[in-house]
């Protein structure tokens, strides 16, 4: 700015030329005049001085991208060992706050939040939903996943659930605009009484049809009603029920019904394992056509929505297949394309 103020130019070409403001350009050349070289550079700011510095901020940063002390750990002997078995196996403000503490750095959880969130460094660990208590929790995975892959001869694979309970009211509509523009305005949900109903599906895997009934109740006596249907649906061959540790699902009256039809079995999937379960993602689709943008009065608009989707969604029914589909070669070209 001062050079381009000794050639001759005008402030307003000097702020033009450098993407700044005018006035910033008569601040600069006036601190020039009074102070010299010294007035250009910055002054004390207003407020407490920053007590961290940016050497402080960097190992906060690497404290947060390292494991934490207490997280198991495979070497490559194969050994599992926790550097210190007392302290976090997960990071948390509290345990970065105890790290920074014993690395010399006095910081609050407060300040460690505000640096990393400025950072955009994660100090969570994002919950994985195939992780469970259970002592028999991976014997219950491969027995799911084995009958998505690998069924046995003869045998029919069906994935149940229960949705709700959904009540007569007004749904928000799906994500889009409308054809004039504007964004789609959800109406003002409300409920109109405790007409409760829930929703009981059955996939079937092979080829993707779907079951389904609606009930006032989730209890034993509409979760046989549900196994009849599919029974009477698939005439033949064994039948492996995938499906979850609801207490109806597991109750004497059901075990009495199942010990009279040995052609259905029952396969549960692992507490906290629900991805496990594919009718869960045939909710999703279901959720988008049945109710989305809906608005129903009684229990019976609940039931014709359900009918109607899920005569829709059987018309274009394909077998759901576990696992990730492969990459296309359009999807190979355009990643390498960005990578050059």
């Amino acid at each position: 700015m001062v050079v381009r103020s000794w050639d001759g130019e005008r402030v307003e070409a000097i702020a033009q030329a450098l993407h700044c403001d005018a006035q910033t350009v008569r601040r600069r050349l006036h601190r020039f005049e009074t102070g010299g070289i010294e007035g250009l550079g910055d002054r004390p700011k207003a407020g407490r001085p920053r007590r961290l510095t940016t050497e402080d901020d960097s190992r906060i940063i690497a404290l947060a991208k390292q494991p934490p002390p207490g997280r198991l750990v495979r070497y490559t002997d194969g050994s599992l060992e926790a550097r210190e078995e007392q302290k976090a196996a997960q990071w948390s403000l509290d345990a970065l706050a105890q790290a920074a503490k014993e690395a010399g750095i006095a910081v609050k959880r407060s300040q460690i939040r505000t640096i990393l969130l400025r950072e955009g460094v994660r100090w969570r660990r994002t919950h994985s939903w195939g992780t469970s208590d259970e002592k028999d929790a991976r014997p219950k995975r491969v027995a799911v996943v084995s009958h998505y892959t690998d069924p046995p001869a003869g045998s029919t694979t069906i994935c149940t659930d229960e949705l709700g309970p959904v009540l007569p009211r007004s749904f928000p509509p799906a994500p889009g605009w409308s054809p004039n523009g504007h964004r789609i305005k959800a109406p003002l949900e409300y409920s109109r009484g405790l007409e409760k109903t829930w929703i009981y599906g059955a996939l079937r895997v092979r080829d993707g049809k779907e079951l389904t009934r609606c009930a006032p109740a989730r209890n034993s006596t509409n979760s046989i009603e549900l196994l009849k249907l599919i029974e009477a649906d698939n005439p033949t061959g064994d039948i492996f029920i995938i499906t979850d540790n609801l207490s109806s699902h597991n109750s004497l009256e059901t075990r009495t019904w199942l010990a009279e039809h040995p052609r259905i079995h029952h396969v549960f999937i692992p507490k906290g394992a629900c991805w496990l379960n594919l009718q869960e993602g045939w909710w999703r689709l279901f959720r988008r056509d049945a109710f989305a943008g809906q608005s129903f009065a009684n229990p019976s608009e609940i039931d014709l929505a359900r009918r109607v989707a899920t005569a829709q969604l059987n018309h274009r029914a394909k077998p759901w297949v576990w696992g990730r589909p492969p990459k296309t070669r359009r999807h190979y070209r355009r990643l390498f394309s960005y990578r050059i």
